[in-house]
């Protein structure tokens, strides 16, 4: 276990006395587990070698088994240290699941970095983990992995590079090929039953999570197979009832917390099947729907509602879809409605990265109401009280911030960052609480409703007014595709609402347009909107998430340089 975790064992008896489950196994343990039951069943589908239904690469339970165990083989043969990091900087593709569970039989910690981060980046999260090995692509849209992580080895000498070869690619021979570690030749020398002699520890750390952004080194939160499978994954699995006969599509990138949750997790713990969409577009999931007979949809609202609101969603053969899971913002009210138009609920899922997803809906027997507005109810293992500015518990009704207590281990190499983050000091009344920054009210019923966060919200004046609540009137507008709402600075008021609006094709809304179409509906006249700004797209952060803090920073620009134009008239 690392110096500078917080983990202790009191937090297994309170996730226990909180409803939390654990288990003696690792994600190995399951893919064992799946290939003895579902051995010739498809586990893994994905496009790293192109769309085209010809190039789509498929692995049975068996076969991921035995390519699994051959890269441990492999690893265990070059002599990389049980207990060492492995960073994976892979596109979505079965490779990128793959490492998630040789790590978890190795007690190997696995950071997966997302596709978009940059050089800077990249090489700070390199020199701040400090991997044995790092398993990546050479190159993606224009990103040149490998000379990055050549530069990171001049720093760390005994760093393997790996590279996961994209179709015709010939590996350079400073470095390694993936392909390698996937050969038989290891067999003789040893067999898959020599793997029985490695006991795993469900409660050493083996998730790093970088906490997002593109710029700047994230902060990297550490979670183990008890927090982050047993009490999380294993409960949403089965609140969002997944099966063995689903498959999955996941849209998102595999790398982060979401993508570990439904693009590995629930498809170990269920046998069912998972597809990795390799390159993100709005037709080809609707094509890769119909022809794989997908039946879920997994990722975030943003790239979800690009898909409903393609011109082609409402003709698509979707017979076989019946649940969209989704998880790091709130999906618009009229996204929702269209998916219930087909008999299709929308499963929500609220959470950190720091904590894992603490809330969700149960699905059997929910309204309209709690599936469109609310996050859901807490998970069994988590604590998820709403608490005002002196640190007192919130009933029903009453909005404040929202906390979260789970199992928890910290960032990596900051344990002081980590002691606030999770406020553990003998004089808080939180201790090991995370602070979310986000605010929520719980209703009779017990379901929670997000109604924003604390740095979003807009002070218009003495006006408190939650950019969530905008956004949700205004998505369902004839002419909005997606749309944000953030403050912009005001010199009388403090603030005044700015909406930032990607429009369907050949529609331009104005301030006008969105007053009158809120007034009609009985908003009150201080969250109108006072001004408009159209995008052809929202900047999204790695996740998938829009980034409001560019959104800010593109309207005070906006209102700076319109200053500066009228002092120089």
């Amino acid at each position: 276990m690392n110096t500078d975790s917080l983990f202790r064992f009191e937090q297994v008896i309170r996730s226990k006395q909180l409803g939390g489950r654990h288990f003696e196994w690792v994600q190995w343990d399951l893919l064992k587990r799946n290939a003895r039951l579902y051995g010739n069943r498809e586990a893994f589908v994905d496009s790293f070698y192109g769309i085209d239904p010809s190039l789509r690469r498929r692995r049975t339970w068996s076969q991921s088994f035995h390519e699994v165990n051959t890269i441990i083989l492999h690893l265990l043969d070059r002599a990389v240290p049980r207990g060492s990091v492995l960073v994976s900087h892979l596109p979505n593709c079965i490779e990128s699941a793959y490492l998630d569970l040789v790590t978890s039989k190795l007690t190997m910690m696995h950071a997966g970095l997302n596709v978009d981060l940059g050089r800077s980046e990249t090489i700070g999260a390199v020199k701040q983990l400090k991997p044995s090995v790092a398993v990546v692509v050479s190159a993606w849209h224009g990103r040149d992995f490998l000379q990055w992580y050549r530069e990171a080895r001049e720093e760390a000498p005994d760093l393997r590079i790996v590279v996961v070869p994209q179709p015709g690619e010939q590996v350079p021979p400073d470095v390694e090929s993936f392909v390698d570690y996937l050969a038989d030749d290891i067999f003789a020398v040893y067999s898959e039953q020599d793997l029985d002699y490695l006991h795993t520890d469900p409660f050493a750390v083996h998730e790093l999570l970088p906490t997002g952004g593109t710029t700047g080194v994230p902060k990297i939160s550490k979670h183990s197979t008890a927090d982050w499978f047993h009490v999380h994954s294993v409960t949403l699995a089965e609140r969002a009832g997944h099966n063995l006969y689903d498959t999955r599509l996941l849209f998102g990138p595999l790398s982060g917390g979401s993508g570990r949750l439904w693009g590995v997790h629930t498809s170990l713990y269920s046998g069912g099947r998972s597809f990795y969409l390799t390159e993100f577009d709005e037709q080809v999931v609707l094509d890769v729907t119909s022809q794989e007979q997908v039946t879920i949809w997994v990722w975030n609202p943003a790239l979800i509602t690009r898909v409903v609101t393609h011109e082609n969603f409402s003709q698509a053969d979707l017979k076989t879809l019946r649940l969209v899971c989704y998880s790091g913002a709130p999906l618009p009210g009229e996204v929702i409605d269209r998916f219930l138009q087909r008999g299709v609920p929308a499963f929500n899922v609220y959470g950190t990265s720091e904590v894992g997803a603490c809330m969700a809906p149960i699905l059997p027997g929910i309204s309209r109401e709690h599936l469109r507005d609310a996050a859901g109810v807490p998970l069994e293992g988590f604590d998820a009280p709403v608490v005002d500015a002196q640190g007192r518990r919130l009933p029903p009704g009453e909005v404040g911030e929202i906390l979260i207590w789970n199992i928890h281990y910290g960032y990596w190499g900051d344990l002081e960052e980590s002691r606030r983050t999770f406020h553990e000091s003998a004089d808080d009344p939180w201790p090991g609480y995370h602070h979310t920054g986000d605010l929520g009210v719980y209703d009779a019923d017990g379901y929670l409703r997000v109604v924003g966060r604390k740095k979003d919200m807009i002070l218009r004046g003495a006006q408190n007014i939650f950019p969530k609540e905008i956004e949700d009137l205004l998505s369902p507008h004839p002419q909005v595709r997606d749309i944000a709402v953030v403050g912009m600075p005001d010199p009388i008021l403090g603030e005044r609402v700015c909406v930032f609006v990607v429009p369907h094709p050949g529609n331009s809304p104005t301030v006008a347009d969105f007053q009158s179409y809120l007034e009609g509906r009985s908003v009150a006249k201080f969250k109108w909107p006072e001004r408009v700004e159209l995008l052809e797209a929202m900047p999204l952060g790695p996740g998938g998430k829009i980034q409001k803090l560019k959104l800010r920073e593109l309207i005070q620009m906006k209102l700076a340089d319109e200053s500066s134009k009228l002092e120089m008239e």
